[in-house]
């Protein structure tokens, strides 16, 4: 008989701490002493040294295996060239400015050191792959509604993936393989204010059982850490955007971002979002009523 075992697989924390928190706090209390985590662990949210410092604890007293998201890739081009300039201020750059400032050279080689996906194997288990956005590309989104998601699915390593990236929470199977997304620690999509999520994954009797988990944290104090932060001043419409979809769940950048692209494009025949003057962010969100 297989030996039970449990593990904590966590996704898309985002800087956000009191949620990333309060999941370890849940997953200590249930006495689970391995972990994975599936990319894009700072960014949106105030503070990042404070979820870098977590991590770390975890990876000193527990079993934890990280992998590389969107997310730290920016960081990791951006310090080999330079060449995409970012500036506080700037809704197109001003997060990733300030999380950039906020990295030493040994955090961003942590990033670096990290694979973009892993076959995972327990004795007496099947062996299952774990990505941030696919096993072959960080920002390749794997989720169930995409037109390219049967053709993908079909060329998966192994019969159980489970990803993150989209934020959205998920599980099904197509063409015989199943995928699976925890959903986001920092910024889940889809389930109205936001709620911590995550997924314990149950080994039993040669079998894998998902867990998923939704957990209440302190959001209102996540939000006053970012006025702390200022990060209002930094990237003035990403901080709207980020608190709205952290009380409604709902996800604007997209549609933001595509707005801003017409109106731009229209007035300047130019289309590279992060150059886009701050008033294109501000009468994109007008429209959206933000």
């Amino acid at each position: 008989m297989s030996e039970s075992i449990r593990i904590a697989i966590l996704s898309d924390i985002h800087s956000n701490y009191e949620a990333f928190k309060t999941c370890i706090d849940e997953t200590e209390e249930k006495g689970i002493y391995s972990y994975i985590f599936l990319g894009d662990y700072l960014g949106d949210m105030a503070y990042p040294q404070k979820t870098l410092r977590l991590m770390r604890y975890l990876t000193e007293k527990y079993s934890c295996v990280f992998i590389r998201g969107n997310k730290e890739e920016y960081w990791i081009n951006h310090r080999k060239s330079m060449e995409e300039k970012w500036s506080l201020g700037n809704s197109g750059s001003g997060m990733l400015y300030y999380n950039y400032e906020n990295l030493s050279n040994e955090d961003i080689d942590l990033f670096e050191n990290m694979p973009i996906s892993q076959t995972i194997k327990y004795e007496g288990y099947p062996e299952f792959t774990v990505c941030h956005g696919s096993p072959f590309k960080v920002n390749q989104s794997m989720r169930s509604d995409f037109d390219y998601i049967d053709k993908l699915t079909a060329t998966l390593p192994t019969k159980l993936t489970i990803c993150g990236h989209s934020h959205y929470r998920e599980d099904y199977i197509k063409n015989n393989h199943r995928v699976i997304n925890p959903g986001s620690v920092g910024l889940p999509l889809g389930c109205g204010k936001a709620t911590a999520q995550f997924l314990i994954l149950n080994g039993r009797e040669g079998l894998w059982e998902p867990e998923p988990l939704s957990l209440s944290y302190d959001i209102e104090k996540t939000i006053s850490e970012m006025d702390e932060e200022k990060l209002n001043l930094k990237a003035p419409c990403w901080y709207k955007m980020t608190k709205h979809m952290l009380m409604t769940g709902e996800n604007l950048y997209v549609a933001v971002i595509n707005m801003a692209s017409k109106l731009y494009f229209k007035d300047t025949g130019k289309t590279i979002w992060r150059d886009f003057p701050e008033e294109y962010w501000e009468r994109s969100l007008a429209k959206f009523g933000i």
